[in-house]
């Protein structure tokens, strides 16, 4: 009789296990970075440097912030404290030569970042833009016109 009793629960309990929605797709690393990064980051600030045609300093800046950050192998998924909102990016590292940069993309705006230092709990990027206008938190039309600004943006491990 225990016989005829063990027999159903066994596949109930396999029935019950095998829900397709409770398994997470685990996203294979493509280098040791991608593998290292993955997790909760806290973006604590980022520094910027904007450089004239003569390659001199015309403005530097720096900015503290908050914003936490989690990598899935796949998305890059942003929030800010105190806030449910989310803001979800596809990162790839598309060199295969040079795992150091990273794609973020969303929609039809892609970012390129170089991963310059990755260690167990600290994490910065560099990012280069072309022409770029400061100081940052003016109108556009205010802006005076670098030949690049050079953006540094320090992490560290999980949520602060």
């Amino acid at each position: 009789m225990k016989k005829l009793i063990f027999i159903p629960l066994c596949f109930s309990l396999f029935f019950t296990s095998c829900n397709d929605e409770d398994t997470e797709e685990v996203i294979p690393a493509v280098s040791t970075i991608d593998a290292e990064m993955r997790g909760d980051w806290t973006n604590t600030d980022i520094k910027r440097v904007y450089y004239s045609d003569r390659d001199t300093v015309m403005y530097e800046d720096s900015v503290k912030r908050q914003a936490y950050f989690n990598f899935n192998g796949q998305k890059m998924t942003v929030t800010l404290p105190g806030s449910s909102d989310q803001d979800v990016w596809n990162y790839s590292f598309p060199d295969k030569n040079d795992s150091t940069y990273i794609e973020l993309k969303q929609n039809n705006v892609t970012t390129k970042y170089k991963v310059t230092t990755l260690s167990g709990d600290q994490m910065v990027w560099v990012e280069e833009r072309p022409w770029a206008g400061f100081p940052e938190e003016v109108p556009d039309n205010q802006k005076t016109t670098s030949k690049v600004g050079v953006y540094t943006w320090k992490f560290v491990r999980g949520k602060k």
